[in-house]
Formats: C-alpha cells, structure tokens, sequence
C-alpha cells in the first residue's frame, strides 16, 4: 500500500504542470464553439444557486439561516459543493472518456482523473470571485479568517485525489459503478448541509450526519466566510475528516495501481 500511494502521489506532483496546461487547454476547446465561452464558468454556478434560493426561499419560505440571509448562506454552501460534485463525477468517468488516448498513447494514467480535479478547481476560483462579491455587498465583514479558505481547499484536495482515483478505477472495470455514482451524489447533496442546516438536528443525528466528510468542507466555508470561526474550533470533526480522507488517499492509490494493468483489456 505504502509503495503504491508514493508511486501515485509522486506521478501526480511530477506531472501537475502538464495536467493544468492540458486542462486549461481542453478548458478552451471546450467552450471555444459557444457564444457565451467561459462565462459558462460563472453562469453555470449561479442559475443552479438561482434555482434552489427560488425553491428554498421562495417556495418553502425560508429567508435566514442563522442570523444571515438564506441566499448568502446557501452560496457559501453550493460553491465548494459544485467544485466538489463536478470533481468526483467527472474523475469517475475520465479514464473511460480517455480510452483512445489509453490505447495509443504513452500517458501517466494517474494524471487523467486529475483532470477533471483541476478544472473543478479552476472553474472554482471564478465562482469564489463572485461569492466574496456577494458578501461584499450584503454586508458581512471581511476578517482574517478568509485565509482559512486555503486550508479548506487543500484539505478538499487530499480528499479529492483520492475520491478522483478511486472511483475512476471502479468506473473503468465496473462500469455499473458509474450508474450508481450519480444517484449517490445527489442523495450527498441533501445530506451534505449545503441547502440546509444538520445543526437542528438531534445531537445524535448530528453525528451520523457528520460521519460524510463532504460536510466537513461545506461547513468550514461557512465558519470563516460567514461565522468567523476557526479551523481548529472542531476539533474532534477535524481529526475524522483527515483520517477519512488519508483513508480514502490510500484507498484509491492502491486501487488505481492494482487496476490500472486492466484498463485496456477493460476499455
């Protein structure tokens, strides 16, 4: 297992410049037949967040979330939400996409889920843009605790990696995984804290919810953009979710090594 997360982790950081030029790359070819172009990257994002401010606010009435206006609570949830969902989704299916390119041409295989990583994350950085705008302008101070975004997001990463590695893996065997992937996010999606909170639950409850790791990330945008708050104000939350996500980084090394010899007979 050891051998196989450094083989892993060690191709990843070699080749991260080549994964973000062909990232940004492939990010242009793709938008470049649109009239709209990478302002897809910002209206994307928002017309969901329109949707579900529109359901959960106007529909269901709700208009504050602890003491902030719903729609700045809910934007501070869907942002990493959209970066975190658009990664594994599109990590699952990367190495079955990329068949051709397996085939013929001699490629690090561990950089092709990471794509879909990095674009998430790029795509990511326009979307905080826009959030940090949103805050401006309703009012909520800015503090030191923004910088806490940094860790947030490189604590989304180790988890990432592995999610991104491991899921690709079982897609690209098991292609029913990738069914089952889909309907899987969406269940994470309402359990995740991100269109609403698991804090008036049951104390129990609580627990059980905070077992997924996604809330950890979700609930940390929150605390230092909107509460204030400290990192290190959860502690015992802190300490499951990395040894949930150095769980899953060694899970998804080892899977993808193991598998990886099989991807052509597979594809």
């Amino acid at each position: 297992m050891i051998h196989a997360v450094g083989t892993a982790l060690g191709e990843i950081v070699r080749n991260l410049r080549r994964t973000v030029r062909l990232t940004l790359y492939e990010n242009r070819s793709r938008r470049a037949g649109m009239l709209l172009g990478r302002w897809w990257d910002l209206l994307s994002p928002l017309l969901q967040i329109l949707i579900y401010w529109f359901v959960f606010s106007v529909g269901l009435g709700t208009q504050e979330k602890n003491g902030f206006p719903y729609h700045l609570w809910l934007m501070c949830g869907m942002m990493p939400w959209l970066a975190l969902n658009s990664a594994i989704l599109g990590a699952s299916a990367s190495i079955q996409q990329a068949a051709s390119i397996i085939r013929n041409v001699r490629i690090p295989l561990s950089i092709i889920p990471m794509k879909a990583v990095v674009r998430a994350y790029y795509e990511h950085l326009w979307t905080m843009a826009i959030l940090l705008i949103a805050l401006l302008l309703g009012g909520v101070p800015v503090t030191w605790h923004y910088l806490e975004l940094t860790y947030y997001l490189a604590a989304s990463w180790v988890l990432l990696i592995g999610a991104a590695l491991l899921t690709s893996s079982l897609t690209a065997v098991f292609r029913d995984f990738g069914e089952l992937l889909q309907p899987l996010m969406r269940l994470l999606f309402y359990v995740s804290s991100v269109v609403w909170a698991i804090d008036g639950l049951s104390p129990g409850l609580q627990r059980v919810m905070r077992l997924n790791p996604l809330v950890y990330i979700i609930e940390g945008y929150r605390k230092c953009l909107l509460y204030g708050e400290g990192f290190w104000s959860s502690p015992g939350q802190g300490a499951y979710f990395w040894l949930a996500a150095l769980a899953l980084l060694a899970a998804g090394c080892t899977l993808h090594m193991r598998l990886r010899n099989r991807f052509i007979d597979q594809l």
